[in-house]
């Protein structure tokens, strides 16, 4: 695969939540694109750290990003052949504090996201923890960090990049069960945008109950938008100009707690329109949960006109309310945090 093909980032974060970066780019970039490029880990790396949104003390990471991407409408003389863009985000904790290794990753391959993710946190991320200790206990003060973490960004980026080319695989795992939790909402055309989140009546002991199973409303309401804005810009920075993304899944974390957001779309006339279900995964058997494939297929199913949406809910999760909270805003944000994330009302 041709460097010019493709998009390729390590970031690590210290226990001081400092960030080391390494990105690579092709020579043809402007200088401003190189410069701006630079931003890309801090915007990425912002919201996986979800405490201070969240308003816990939870400490929610964000474990993957996926992005489908599409062609513009119209025709292209030279479009662009990448075909998967996806993050990772490995996190270990020391008796240092936590340490997080995020790799970004486009690619004109639908990659094996599996093994880059045993790559990046099984092997990379724990040599990083391990080559720190070490020279710390032979060098002492001679050791300087920052030469030896810029050494094992750019030799983690080579064997990334050397694994690059692996069509994804089936895995026969065990297949873990979810509950829908809410249901996003999301249209957008040249002319305006809107979104909509459908989730428990706010004086249901579900809608309370939820809250320790997720970051919050507000933050699963905000990060579709902001994530797929943002792998926009970056394709943009790569000079991927004829193809858009299309938010597919992000995974989060805490502890034991899983939370999977999965949505699908379609675009017709230059407007985009997309549902996405909020799901948790279940420790226990639940009469409402069910695997992964089975809200994948359903929101099909609603994108593509079979379904109505207050039928799907029903199907989903019956406990869910055909009742739009307003996300698009500010204050239609500010206004479900206070109500529908407050555990008093």
């Amino acid at each position: 695969m041709n460097d010019k093909d493709k998009i390729l980032g390590l970031f690590f974060t210290d226990k001081n939540n400092l960030i080391y970066e390494n990105i690579k780019f092709s020579e043809n970039l402007s200088e401003k694109s190189k410069n701006n490029l630079n931003m890309l880990s801090y915007k990425f790396l912002g919201p996986i750290f979800l405490t201070a949104a969240s308003c816990t003390e939870d400490n929610w990471k964000i474990e993957l990003i996926e992005s489908s991407l599409s062609l513009h409408q119209g025709i292209i003389l030279n479009p662009d052949i990448i075909q998967s863009f996806f993050s990772l985000n490995s996190s270990i904790k020391t008796d240092d504090g936590i340490t997080n290794l995020f790799a970004l990753i486009g690619s004109n391959y639908t990659e094996d996201i599996k093994h880059i993710n045993n790559i990046l946190s099984k092997y990379i991320h724990p040599s990083i923890i391990q080559g720190k200790i070490v020279n710390e206990d032979l060098l002492g003060s001679r050791f300087h960090f920052h030469k030896f973490i810029k050494n094992e960004l750019i030799r983690g980026l080579h064997l990334i990049d050397y694994c690059l080319g692996n069509s994804r695989k089936v895995y026969w795992e065990e297949q873990h069960t979810y509950s829908c939790v809410g249901l996003i909402e999301r249209i957008i055309s040249a002319e305006n945008k809107s979104s909509n989140l459908y989730t428990f009546d706010k004086n249901d002991l579900l809608r309370k109950k939820t809250l320790n199973s997720i970051p919050s409303y507000y933050v699963m309401s905000i990060l579709p938008h902001y994530y797929e804005n943002l792998i926009d810009e970056t394709l943009k920075l790569f000079n991927k100009t004829s193809i858009y993304p299309n938010i597919r899944v992000i995974n989060l974390s805490n502890k034991n707690k899983k939370v999977v957001y999965l949505e699908e779309f379609i675009a017709e006339h230059n407007i985009k329109k997309s549902f996405g279900a909020i799901l948790v995964q279940d420790n226990k058997t639940s009469s409402n949960s069910n695997n992964i494939s089975f809200y994948r297929k359903n929101l099909r199913l609603i994108i593509d006109g079979h379904k109505e949406l207050c039928e799907m809910l029903e199907k989903f999760n019956p406990n869910l309310k055909y009742e739009k909270w307003a996300t698009q805003t500010d204050d239609d944000l500010n206004k479900l945090r206070a109500i529908l994330d407050n555990i008093n009302n």
